[in-house]
């Protein structure tokens, strides 16, 4: 949900006596997050108001940082002010009135957006006196009223508080959504394309003097000689005289570009000819404008116009600035790839005034993401005074994307200080590269700051920073219980498991209220809602993990005393003995039957306990395929990973008979023991096994990079025929990827040509990525040449990134490479 959807933080700070507005808050958020999140961009996680954990209070301090971690605050007060605070040194006489107080003081600070105020309407009879509580409530009201406060108002019953919890989440998305801007209207940026003064630009030849330059007026003047025969000219020069009337423009007319299919004509047949500058420069305008589909040339027009130009990219840089917004976006993303720095080319266009237009309000929605993205991976240290600048000067809404980008510069320098700047400014919004890059090394990171970074904003740093410091046995017992209410599930597994360890296990209430949610699953068909369920899968683990303790006898006994059959008892019994000799002969004889005779035996040892009638026998009996299919799946699982080559015919008749999901066991075993012949049972494995009994599938889980390792592994001595194999588009892409340089250089020319006419677009890019990352310079120059003359299909996009590597110097070509692989 990083880039894609915005994570919006609301808390909702209230006394007790409100427990069915609590679940209508939930209940609203749910259904507008339903309703207008793709639309918006954005999603409502709502905090405050989590489901108690028996047994559990949290404390003030941290339901505080949950509020620190949130953009709006919604009070909700009725006839109860709340109890003091233990241990609070500023002397509120609430936890209510420490939440207000502190959510008033961030949005003073600009840290928190708004908030909003409702008070329940109390009815109290004339005769009676109001308590104590009721008129702090009243007070408190009575103050934002002679405060002129705007951010109040009331509400009498659940419908009333409905609308109002509805109207301000309408509110808050409009807003937020509103902050895609196309049209720049800020004078602070730049809005035409007149080129800055320089001095390669001024000091021009004077055979170029005049509209056209020497190459162009020569051809122009060549060109109009022509008689109008048909014959008398070819296609080529139509798009070069085109080109030429692209390259010539004053303020006033239209932007245009070299249609797509001229462009190719050109470097077809004019890609190793002399052209005016402006021509070169026309073209890298195309080449950057088409860049989004790559399927325009563009890496040769920019090694020949920096030769012109004496500067490096130098209209790259020129276009990320200046630019229209497609050129300015698209210019970014190229000069991105290439490695460079922060463009800038004059006193005026310098690295302080590029980094203002880039996140000024003007700026657009796409300049600004490509802008984030670029200074996340590509800015240096050295950069960084003039992005602090910026980001104080940048409209609120924006900072704190600008604070990512900075965390993701900081974290190529020094992840301590990136992850105390993720703490200290309570960055939220952090790419998922940088995240990666945060915790690649978890031995270089301190527990001090580990411990620090539980406080954050970001999940996707607290999550990870809860399991280090749970490995390394560093959450004592006061935090393990205080996680054990975190907003977040994946930290109260982590807390569950830490209160188990040091001899304080849940019981089975208390860790299902814990580690379960509720979970919407959309809209069926019609539009209509579907039946919200409990997201169990945190519970799910913490079960599995309890079973896993147990001995033998105690697993053979729970599973006894099923109805039925239990299939987590098995699976534990399975993984965890399943070097026992007994155990695998177990294994192998219910394998071999699909445990036909295992369910039998259980349903005629139901029938007798229970009667032959009982409905929740014959539920089982209608349900036997899905049973038998969710036990061939753990007991294969427990099978492969004895790693025996013995095992494989019955391995392959389980995949045969049942639709079992891949799994890193299985995929691992295939790639030790697999044959050609299993290439096409690794690729057809389903992600997930279906019940085909039931409306809703399991969580899909995706494993195209483990099959293409798995693939490769069995089919290396033949990769010709590998790559001639129809396999499921994902795992192709994972597979290409993969494939070594050395392996890649040893096949032959027309295999490598035939790869590159392969009829699907993603394959054909990431196929040219790899030739210019793994062949020599002259060899994809060859190719290219081979592939241009060549009668058969030509597709621009291969043409586009095999220039890449015939054109730039070779390390440059190479690091582009890899950049662009990365992002696919």
């Amino acid at each position: 949900m990083q880039d894609k959807m915005k994570l919006i933080r609301v808390f909702i700070g209230s006394p007790g006596g409100l427990e069915d507005e609590r679940r209508a808050a939930h209940a609203i958020v749910e259904e507008v997050n339903r309703d207008h999140s793709e639309h918006w961009g954005c999603h409502f996680k709502l905090l405050g108001w989590e489901d108690t954990v028996p047994g559990y209070q949290r404390p003030q301090s941290k339901i505080n940082e949950d509020l620190d971690r949130c953009d709006y605050f919604i009070g909700v007060l009725w006839n109860r002010w709340g109890t003091t605070p233990t241990n609070d040194p500023a002397g509120y006489t609430s936890g209510f009135e420490e939440e207000f107080h502190r959510a008033e003081r961030r949005i003073q600070e600009g840290k928190m957006k708004d908030m909003l105020l409702l008070f329940k309407k109390v009815e109290i009879p004339a005769e009676l006196e109001p308590g104590e509580d009721l008129k702090k409530v009243r007070d408190f009201r009575q103050q934002q009223i002679d405060g002129k406060r705007n951010y109040f108002r009331d509400f009498e019953d659940l419908s009333g508080f409905k609308d109002a919890i509805r109207s301000k989440l309408n509110d808050i998305g409009w807003k937020e959504a509103g902050h895609d801007r196309t049209v720049a209207d800020d004078d602070s940026a730049p809005t035409n394309r007149a080129e800055p003064e320089h001095s390669e630009s001024t000091q021009e030849a004077s055979e170029n003097a005049g509209l056209l330059e020497g190459e162009a007026r020569s051809f122009v003047t060549g060109f109009l000689s022509k008689s109008d025969a048909w014959e008398e000219t070819s296609p080529h020069e139509i798009a070069r005289f085109r080109l030429i009337a692209t390259s010539v423009s004053r303020s006033g007319n239209d932007e245009l570009y070299l249609s797509n299919h001229d462009a190719n004509l050109m470097f077809r047949h004019y890609r190793n000819e002399k052209l005016s500058d402006q021509e070169f420069t026309a073209l890298i305008d195309s080449g950057v404008a088409g860049f989004e589909h790559s399927n325009v040339p563009l890496w040769r027009w920019v090694a020949k116009g920096d030769m012109l130009d004496h500067a490096l990219f130098f209209r790259l840089r020129l276009l990320a600035t200046v630019g229209e917004d497609r050129e300015k976006v698209n210019s970014i993303k190229v000069l991105q790839l290439l490695g460079s720095g922060i463009p800038s080319h004059d006193s005026e266009f310098n690295v302080a005034n590029v980094l203002r237009w880039w996140f000024a309000e003007g700026s657009s929605e796409p300049t600004f993401n490509a802008a984030i993205s670029f200074l996340a991976t590509n800015a240096t240290e050295s950069e960084l005074p003039f992005v602090e600048q910026a980001l104080s000067e940048a409209p609120e809404s924006r900072r704190d994307r600008i604070e990512g980008a900075i965390v993701g510069i900081l974290s190529r320098v020094s992840v301590d200080k990136a992850l105390k700047r993720v703490c200290e400014r309570g960055v939220d919004r952090i790419p998922e590269p940088v995240v990666k890059r945060l915790f690649n090394s978890a031995a270089s990171l301190s527990t001090d700051t580990l411990l620090e970074c539980l406080s954050a904003k970001s999940d996707s740093v607290r999550v990870p920073s809860a399991q280090l410091l749970a490995d390394r046995s560093e959450i004592k017992l006061e935090t393990a219980q205080t996680l054990l209410t975190d907003s977040n599930l994946d930290i109260r597994l982590v807390a569950a498991e830490v209160l188990h360890k040091l001899g304080l296990p849940l019981d089975e209430e208390v860790a299902k209220t814990a580690l379960t949610q509720k979970k919407n699953v959309g809209r069926g068909l019609l539009g209509l809602s579907m039946t919200a369920e409990r997201d169990t899968t945190r519970y799910d683990a913490y079960r599995q993990n309890r079973l896993l303790e147990m001995s033998e006898t105690e697993l053979r006994d729970r599973a006894s005393k099923k109805l039925i059959f239990q299939s987590d008892e098995l699976a534990a019994l399975f993984d965890k003995f399943r070097s026992k000799a007994a155990i695998q002969k177990e294994l192998r004889q219910n394998l071999s039957d699909g445990f036909e005779k295992y369910f039998q035996a259980r349903i005629a040892a139901a029938r007798e306990k229970y009667g032959a009638d009982d409905k929740v026998i014959s539920d089982s009996e209608n349900l036997s395929t899905y049973y038998r299919l969710r036990l061939s799946s753990l007991a294969l699982e427990a099978l492969c990973r004895l790693q025996k080559r013995d095992d494989l015919d019955l391995v392959r008749q389980v995949l045969t008979e049942f639709e079992v999901a891949a799994s890193p066991n299985i995929l691992s075993y295939f790639k030790k023991f697999g044959e050609w012949r299993d290439i096409t049972t690794v690729d057809g494995m389903s992600n997930v096994a279906r019940n085909t009994n039931a409306l809703l599938a399991l969580a899909s889980v995706d494993y195209s990079a483990e099959r293409a390792s798995t693939i490769l592994q069995i089919g290396k001595t033949r990769l010709s025929d590998l790559l001639e194999l129809e396999l499921k588009h994902p795992t192709r892409l994972a597979l290409l990827k993969k494939i070594p340089a050395t392996s890649l250089r040893e096949l032959h020319d027309d295999v490598l040509l035939r790869e590159l006419s392969r009829d699907d677009n993603e394959s054909r890019i990431v196929f040219a990525l790899r030739c210019v990352q793994a062949l020599p310079k002259s060899r994809v120059a060859g190719l290219l040449d081979r592939y241009m003359d060549a009668d058969a299909q030509r597709y621009y996009n291969s043409i586009h990134w095999l220039d890449l590597g015939a054109s730039l110097p070779t390390r440059i070509a190479k690091s582009v490479a890899a950049r662009a692989l990365e992002q696919r």
